[in-house]
């Protein structure tokens, strides 16, 4: 019994809510249909009086007072009849075909379908911020016109003059029409605004419905123009590898041109391809808003790639190995000589002597200079294991080369980093490809008679002696002891060690025992070791 009484209580709230909302409807149109009215009879009559004999001016007033009125009785049919129906009236009609159009509207067509769905999509808040914009227009010009049409009213309660009487009453009736048009736009505005709200769904209400139509609709056509994209992308690779597999040629280092050629023409018909079927399934499936995406997203990538036109020729001739960079080239990149070993999309180059590669874009080549490099000419100053000594006199054996870091590792193991550029900076000395150690020793003055060729010679012989004894041999490349110079105290002899590169883990070793062994020879042959002296001299 309840639940009767309950669907009785709904039923009947239902129909007194439905003939509320109709009874203000009609009010709503009445209101109208009498203000229409009165713009009517006042159009006839300006009608009639245009028929009489005028001055110009006149005439043109009452011109231009015949299309006001007509404006605002089109307004108001246009406000009737979408109270009464709900719905503009636009809906049910249809513009004329166009036999002949510009390229401009042919532009303009192609894009409608998407243009369209934007406007379908923010129809209802477009329509009521339009509504608001009226509803504060008339509340701003109500008030005004009520003061005139109370003005008027005062003046004629108080004039005793016939003909001004009648003027004012001309003017009353004028204004009294005005409030009464005014009053019906604006309520017949507030009450659109009204049933908007009351339609109005929630924006994520509207976002769900929207993206649930969008791929209820166009859900499977999208998802054939993307397996299309990816069935060609991956149709255009098979290709290539097959090519390459077939044709070795493609594959070889210096590729003639007619081959990078052949190269880059794949790569633009891969891309041309890649946009073009997505655009015919779309155009195949009469999907009118997809495919204006489409066209719409190729316009825009062409408006972005409008400056770089320039530069993508840059790299079109780089690709082909006719720019300014060449493979089997030299060029001068990130502070490093390199060596370009391939041009690609993505460029390998690589440095010959650290063994260093860098897969480089094709973009960042533009604007540098490769050039044919000669034999002599060196690529890093050093290689790994390589035995260095550096100008803040850092001595270490090369353990780690990037294009960022240098590691070096002395003998008790320590280790120590240097940015690249810093240790290029400290002209770094490779002693692991032959080096050169000179010492002095200085002998007495009392020696002098001896010290060019006798005492030499028989130092460089005790010499290669205890190189003998310690085994130095092997590593031994020449050993000269020649005389130097005449100091201040000594006379002074140089010796000349050439080594080989094996030796380089021993330089300051072999250093220390070069001055070790002249002490020994100098007490072996009774050689005096001078040591600074002052003489001062008296007069007589």
């Amino acid at each position: 019994m309840l639940k009767y009484l309950l669907l009785s209580f709904t039923f009947l709230f239902f129909l007194s809510s439905n003939a509320f909302a109709d009874e203000e409807t009609l009010y709503m149109l009445n209101e109208l249909k009498i203000s229409k009215q009165t713009l009517e009879k006042e159009l006839k009559l300006k009608k009639l009086a245009i028929k009489k004999p005028l001055s110009e001016n006149e005439s043109e007033q009452l011109k231009k007072s015949i299309k006001r009125l007509n404006t605002q009785i089109d307004d108001l049919t246009t406000k009737f009849s979408k109270i009464a129906t709900g719905i503009e009236l636009t809906v049910v009609q249809r513009n004329p075909l166009q036999v002949e159009t510009t390229l401009s509207e042919d532009f303009q067509l192609l894009l409608k379908p998407l243009i369209q769905s934007a406007k379908n999509g923010t129809k209802g808040m477009r329509e009521k911020a339009y509504l608001q914009e009226e509803i504060e227009h008339y509340k701003s010009i109500l008030p005004q016109a009520s003061k005139a049409y109370q003005n008027v009213q005062n003046l004629l309660s108080t004039s005793k003059d016939k003909e001004l009487t009648q003027e004012l009453k001309k003017l009353e009736k004028y204004w009294k029409q005005q409030v009464q048009l005014l009053s019906s736009k604006l309520n017949a505005s507030l009450h659109q605004v009204a049933i908007l709200e009351k339609n109005a769904v929630s924006l994520s209400s509207t976002f769900k419905e929207n993206s649930k139509n969008f791929f209820h609709e166009r859900g499977l056509v999208l998802f054939k123009g993307i397996i299309g994209t990816i069935v060609v992308l991956t149709f255009m690779r098979i290709i290539y590898f097959l090519v390459l597999k077939l044709f070795p040629i493609f594959t070889k280092p210096s590729r003639s041109f007619y081959i990078r050629l052949m190269d880059l023409f794949y790569k633009i018909i891969t891309i041309t391809l890649a946009i073009i079927i997505p655009m015919a399934i779309f155009y195949i499936e009469e999907d009118s808003f997809l495919f204006s995406i489409g066209v719409l997203l190729f316009l825009g990538m062409l408006w972005a790639f409008r400056n770089l036109i320039a530069n993508l020729w840059q790299q079109a001739r780089l690709f082909l190995n006719i720019g300014s960079v060449r493979e089997e080239e030299r060029i001068f990149f990130e502070g490093l000589p390199w060596k370009v070993k391939n041009i690609n999309v993505f460029t390998i180059i690589e440095n010959p002597t650290t063994g260093m590669n860098l897969r480089v874009p094709i973009e960042r080549l533009v604007g540098l200079n490769s050039r044919p490099s000669h034999e002599h000419e060196p690529w890093f100053p050093c290689k790994l294991e390589d035995w260095v000594i550096l100008s803040d006199g850092y001595y270490g054996k090369m353990t780690g080369i990037s294009l960022e870091f240098i590691d070096l590792e002395n003998l008790g193991g320590g280790r120590k980093t240097y940015l690249v550029a810093n240790f290029l900076a400290l002209s770094p000395l490779n002693l692991s490809s032959d080096m050169r150690l000179v010492e002095t020793f200085g002998i007495s003055y009392k020696h002098q008679k001896e010290s060019t060729t006798i005492i030499p010679n028989l130092l460089q012989e005790f010499l290669l002696e205890k190189f003998e004894e310690e085994d130095y041999t092997h590593g031994l490349i020449k050993l000269l002891v020649q005389f130097k110079s005449a100091g201040d105290s000594s006379l002074n002899l140089a010796i000349i060690v050439n080594l080989s590169g094996d030796m380089a883990p021993l330089y300051y070793r072999i250093q220390r025992d070069i001055q070790r062994w002249c002490v020994e020879a100098s007490t072996q042959y009774n050689w005096e070791i001078p040591f600074p002296q002052l003489t001062v001299h008296q007069p007589r």
